[in-house]
């Protein structure tokens, strides 16, 4: 089980070529490293732990990570 941080990608950046993103979980703005899900872009929602995006949540997912 994660206990991570669901939240949406509001800004891609490049950190000395670390992909980077910032995700607006609701009470915050994160930074959160996309090596381990490059694929995500700006509006997806995600989840993230220990400063990673681990993965893309579609509708249903993001419902059930947030109850």
């Amino acid at each position: 089980m994660c206990l991570g941080t669901v939240g949406v990608i509001s800004a891609l950046r490049d950190e000395d070529g670390v992909p980077m993103a910032l995700v607006d979980t609701g009470a915050a703005a994160v930074p959160a490293c996309l090596l381990t899900c490059p694929q995500a872009g700006v509006g997806d929602s995600v989840l993230i732990h220990c400063g990673y995006v681990l993965r893309i949540l579609d509708a249903q997912e993001e419902e059930e990570e947030e109850s």
